[in-house]
Parts: C-alpha cells; sequence; structure tokens
C-alpha cells in the first residue's frame, strides 16, 4: 500500500470511490452501520482540492494492477465558501482556537468496500499531519449527526469535539485535531 497526492487522472477513480461511499441505495440500518459520506463532489471541485492542500489516496495492488483503495481530501479552510464546510471553519475560527492560515478542513474521506477494516483511514490521517503539519497546526472535520459509524470512528482517534451547528435541518458534530500532536500519540503504535 502506497499513499500520494492524487493527480489529475485520479479524478474518475476518486469521484467513484466518493459515489460508492454516499449510500443511498443502504437502508436507513445499512447507512447506520456502514456510514456514509456527505455532500457531492464534481470533478471541477476535486480539482480544487487537488490543487491546494490535496487529495490523498492510498494504493493497492489487485491483479498486478494499482487500485485506490481509499480518499482524504484536505482544503485550506479559508477556502470554504459554503454549506456544511464553511459553517464548521467559521465555528472553529470564531473560537480562536487557530489563525484563519492555520485551519486545514479533513474530508470527505472514504475506503473502498473491499478495504476497510485494515486500518486505512488510520494511515490516511497520519499521512495527511506529517505532510501538512508544517503548513497548518489545526485540522478540522465535521460529521453529521445521523452518521454513526463516522462519529465512533471520529471519537476513536486523539480529536477533539470542538461544537455543533445546525444547518437546512440537519446537525453535525465538528471535530479538531493537531497534526503535531496526532503524529505524536501514533508514534511507535503503527
Amino acid at each position: 500500500m502506497q499513499i500520494t497526492k492524487s493527480e489529475h487522472n485520479d479524478i474518475p477513480a476518486i469521484l467513484n470511490i466518493l459515489s460508492e461511499s454516499k449510500g443511498d441505495n443502504l437502508t436507513a440500518q445499512q447507512r447506520e452501520e456502514e456510514g456514509f459520506t456527505q455532500g457531492a463532489m464534481d470533478a471541477g471541485m476535486l480539482a480544487t482540492f487537488q490543487s491546494g492542500s490535496g487529495v490523498f489516496v492510498s494504493r493497492d495492488e489487485r491483479e498486478g494492477q494499482p487500485e485506490i483503495s481509499g480518499v482524504a481530501m484536505t482544503i485550506r479552510g479559508s477556502l470554504a465558501k459554503h454549506g456544511a464546510a464553511q459553517a464548521a471553519y467559521n465555528a472553529v475560527l470564531s473560537s480562536g482556537a487557530a489563525a484563519a492560515d492555520q485551519i486545514f478542513l479533513y474530508g470527505p474521506v472514504s475506503v473502498r468496500k473491499a478495504f476497510r477494516g485494515q486500518g486505512l483511514l488510520t494511515k490516511l490521517l497520519l499521512h495527511i499531519c506529517h505532510a501538512l503539519k508544517d503548513t497548518f497546526t489545526l485540522g478540522v472535520a465535521f460529521v453529521d449527526k445521523e452518521n454513526h459509524k463516522s462519529l465512533l470512528i471520529h471519537r476513536h482517534y486523539p480529536m477533539t469535539e470542538a461544537g455543533e451547528f445546525e444547518l437546512n435541518g440537519r446537525g453535525y458534530v465538528i471535530f479538531s485535531f493537531e497534526p503535531q500532536k496526532v503524529l505524536a500519540f501514533y508514534a511507535g503504535r503503527t
């Protein structure tokens, strides 16, 4: 397995992974158990993420061909211009936890079903923390309150529940983390 920043030619595979993980074809119970990726992404938005702090992908060999098994997106917080991303960024910024240019947004993150349960999310998170630690002091994620699986995962990590907000009738939990502290927490564990 290798983790790198994605390239332009990875866009179709990344969009496919994000689409598969939306869980639109799952029952409410399955969405609760398996989790889901929130929001919508198109090629133009993805290219914007790629040109900034980056979209990170894990690649695994399957039948001799490298296949993208997971994706984790990041973007400079100040570039969040709408929706839940902007609400989460504004909430953390107003708390004074970090300066505007020191915050990056983390997510969405998705791992293909065949690769889940192998610690891939942790490896992606650690790679991102290492790659961005010299540029940003705080990462921020937000999770739909109905996404119980994602809430459990985020609560497993050395992240702080930094608040909550509601937007368009949906509730969200904000998680923040310092890349240096995440790396120190996992030093020698992985």
